[in-house]
Parts: C-alpha cells; sequence; structure tokens
C-alpha cells in the first residue's frame, strides 16, 4: 500500500472512532424510557458550604419576626439600613416537590457557637448570616447561598440584654390589636400609613422599615411611613369645610382610601420606672378623619431585667 492511501486510511479510521464515542456520549444523556422511576432523593445530601479557601461574608442581624415558623425578618444592625427575608426551609420544602433533584438538608443553626435547633431561635434574637456576599436586590432582599445561621442567647456579647428585647414585637401587637377596634375605620382601605418616627424605646430605621413591611403584609395594604404633615404635604388626604355649626375656617380632613397609625411616647410619666425595670409609657393611634379615630392612650410595657415583655397594658381607649 502507497503511503498515500496508508494515511486516507487512518484519517477515515480516527474519525470512525470519534463519531463513535460521540454517539455514545449522547445516548446517555436521553432520558430514560417511559415507565422508569426517577432517582430517589438524596437523604444524604450535603448544606450549602464553602470551599476551602473561602471567607463567608457574614450579616448581623436582628430577628424582627418568624422565628416560630423559620421564614425570618431580619433588620441589620451595627449601622446598617438593610431589611431581610430568610426562610430557612422554603428550598428543602421546594425540593421536596421535585423527585428527582436532591433535596437539600436545612441550613445548619448554631445557638451561642454550639449545634441547635430551628426552636432554639426567637424573635428579637441577634443572629450572624453566614452567606457567600451576594444579595438579591429586591425588598426584603435575600441573601445568596447561606452556609449556616448563628444565634446570640440573652446574657452573650451579641445580645447582652437588659433593654427592650423584641421591641419590634411588642409594637407588631399593639399595631395588630389596633386594627381589630373600631375595624369600619380601615375596611376597604388600600394603604396605611405608620408613623414611628418618635416610638419610645431606641427602634433603628432598619427595624422600622421592617415593621412597616410586615404590618402591611400581615394587613394585605401598601404601607407608607412618614408623619400626619408629611403625607398631608404629599397630597393624601382631602379636606373641606367641616359643616354647620363649625367654627369659622374649620376644614374636614379625610383620607379616602387609607389610615394613619402611629405609636408615640406617653410623657406624662418621666422618671417612672417598676421595681427598677425598663418599662415602656406610649400612645397609639389610627386616624382616618378628623371626625374618626380610636386611641389606646397611656399604655405601659414592663421587661424583666433579661427577657423579653409579656404583654402590656392600656390605661384607656378613647374613639372620635
Amino acid at each position: 500500500m502507497s503511503m498515500k492511501k496508508w494515511s486516507l486510511f487512518l484519517s477515515l479510521y480516527f474519525c470512525l472512532c470519534l463519531l463513535s464515542a460521540c454517539g455514545g456520549a449522547l445516548s446517555a444523556e436521553q432520558p430514560a424510557p417511559v415507565g422508569m422511576e426517577p432517582p430517589a432523593a438524596d437523604p444524604g445530601a450535603a448544606a450549602p458550604s464553602l470551599a476551602e479557601d473561602e471567607e463567608p461574608a457574614v450579616l448581623t442581624c436582628r430577628i424582627v419576626d418568624g422565628a416560630e415558623t423559620g421564614d425570618l425578618l431580619l433588620a441589620e444592625l451595627d449601622g446598617g439600613m438593610g431589611v431581610y427575608r430568610l426562610d430557612l426551609l422554603a428550598d428543602t420544602e421546594l425540593e421536596a416537590a421535585v423527585p428527582e433533584k436532591p433535596r437539600p438538608m436545612p441550613i445548619p443553626v448554631y445557638l451561642d457557637g454550639k449545634p441547635a435547633a430551628l426552636s432554639d431561635l426567637e424573635d428579637g434574637m441577634t443572629v450572624d448570616i453566614f452567606f457567600n456576599g451576594t444579595v438579591e436586590e429586591i425588598f426584603p432582599a435575600r441573601p445568596g447561598e447561606v452556609y449556616q445561621v448563628e444565634g446570640h442567647s440573652i446574657g452573650t456579647e451579641k445580645n447582652p440584654g437588659g433593654s427592650c428585647y423584641d421591641l419590634c414585637g411588642l409594637y407588631l401587637q399593639v399595631l395588630d390589636d389596633l386594627w381589630q377596634k373600631d375595624a369600619g375605620l380601615n375596611e376597604n382601605i388600600s394603604m396605611a400609613g405608620l408613623d414611628l418616627s418618635t416610638a419610645p424605646g431606641g427602634l433603628t430605621d432598619s427595624e422600622k422599615a421592617a415593621l412597616a413591611w410586615r404590618f402591611g403584609e400581615l394587613h394585605g395594604v401598601e404601607v407608607l411611613t412618614g408623619t400626619f404633615e408629611e403625607l398631608e404635604e404629599q397630597g393624601y388626604f382631602t379636606a373641606g369645610p367641616l359643616g354647620e355649626g363649625a367654627p369659622e375656617g374649620a376644614a374636614f380632613v379625610r383620607w379616602e382610601d387609607g389610615c394613619l397609625f402611629s405609636i408615640k411616647p406617653n410623657e406624662g410619666h418621666e422618671g417612672e420606672a417598676y421595681a427598677g425595670l425598663p418599662v415602656l409609657f406610649f400612645d397609639a393611634e389610627k386616624w382616618r378623619s378628623s371626625l374618626g379615630a380610636y386611641c389606646f392612650y397611656d399604655c405601659s410595657a414592663v421587661w424583666p431585667e433579661m427577657g423579653t415583655w409579656s404583654g402590656y397594658q392600656i390605661g384607656s381607649e378613647m374613639i372620635s
């Protein structure tokens, strides 16, 4: 055989080998025959973990709400302004509906550096979120791949106690109670105003934002933050003559499709305390118009030295 024919033979041989290999690879990717069961879920699939040389980003937050379900609403601490949502069980529940995909393990939870259960987390607690540093830019924002969540119990360096622990929880309770009272005032509204600008207890801006969002989520309304004067200046209220017999120049002001909720300090108790424990004194009001409002007046809540509030008291209730 001549050299030229030998080279041609080798070329054809190698082409046939290459086509055979490609055909094998393609056939391996074809779907399984009809009737064949999909692969079983892998109960041992590992939770998200760090690469050997990877340093996690750490986000320090307060749990505003959701510890009892694992669907955490978080307000950033250490001067941050962020509001985040982290559902510790959502991915697991989602994957359960897709049997051909391995189900991930729930995000590991630690308390004071030791392995813990989801039930060990509580509203008001400070937590560190260890994640890959990416954030989904929606509101509330969502951290990217989360490796673990570490809570800090009361009395530790990151959660020293002795203050208004779970203040957000108290105010969410007050606002919900106020919503239920004289419900006609907030019937059929499409938006609610929320004024926490002077609410006592030292809420951070991120906690106020998280509270506003959660309040709106619970009651199915859009929430606008601002004082009465700010919302009035923005044109949300309508005004007209108050009516016959009213003082000259008096106007009837109304929010047609909204209701303004506010929590403000009651300053008639300056210096008062209860057995040396921190006490908050406040008023809570919802307002729909000049002739339509409801108020919890002279409210108080007491905190133990190293715990959370156990309820609050209403001095009196007023309606107009």
